[in-house]
């Protein structure tokens, strides 16, 4: 297993790239551009796109990697909307109006404690509401990342809208009862250890 990290932006996005023995990979939140992420994915199969939640610097992208590769899109259900409304998503704040343009039925409308597989890889998904209401985790075989949930230096906002204080205070409650001493990769900066 094989993790790639483009970093981008003034808020120091990540995208991740994962990739398999099997020359599979997995590209995690959509904020670096697809030049970048084709870059990396020379030789590989983009096999799908998981997003942690809608907000702007992780979407940026979407439309341009899921066309290009092909590709269907994983989101909590909580988060689907937000996607096509440029107030949710933030992307008003940036002046730069983002609407998806790929269609409700190319993404997988994700629960809380989703597993499946997409190709060779093993995935678990996790509602960690908080810093939206539809923001995840993910584990994807022995890799966990956690979006704007838990940052290197802290927690994502919480004043923004479908925010909540009390729920990411649960939510980071339940990630350190569960993945205390583990290796994770967050929305922006660098790794941490729970």
């Amino acid at each position: 297993m094989e993790l790639q990290t483009i970093t981008t932006g003034s808020l120091h996005n990540d995208t991740y790239i994962l990739s398999n023995s099997h020359k599979e990979c997995l590209i995690i939140d959509a904020a670096a551009p697809l030049e970048d992420v084709i870059a990396i994915t020379q030789g590989l199969k983009v096999m799908a796109v998981i997003l942690t939640h809608a907000h702007y610097d992780h979407i940026q992208f979407l439309d341009e990697i899921m066309s290009h590769f092909k590709i269907k899109g994983y989101i909590h259900k909580n988060e689907i909307e937000k996607l096509y409304e440029p107030d949710l998503n933030y992307s008003r704040v940036f002046n730069a109006i983002k609407v998806c343009s790929e269609p409700v039925e190319h993404f997988n409308l994700l629960e809380d404690k989703e597993e499946f597989k997409i190709g060779h890889f093993n995935v678990k998904t996790f509602l960690t509401k908080g810093h939206t209401n539809g923001s995840i985790c993910i584990e994807v075989d022995d890799k966990f990342f956690t979006g704007d949930t838990l940052l290197h230096w802290s927690c994502g906002r919480t004043d923004l809208l479908t925010g909540s204080e009390e729920d990411m205070q649960k939510s980071l409650k339940w990630i350190r009862e569960n993945y205390a001493g583990r290796e994770y990769y967050s929305g922006h900066g660098k790794k941490g250890i729970v």
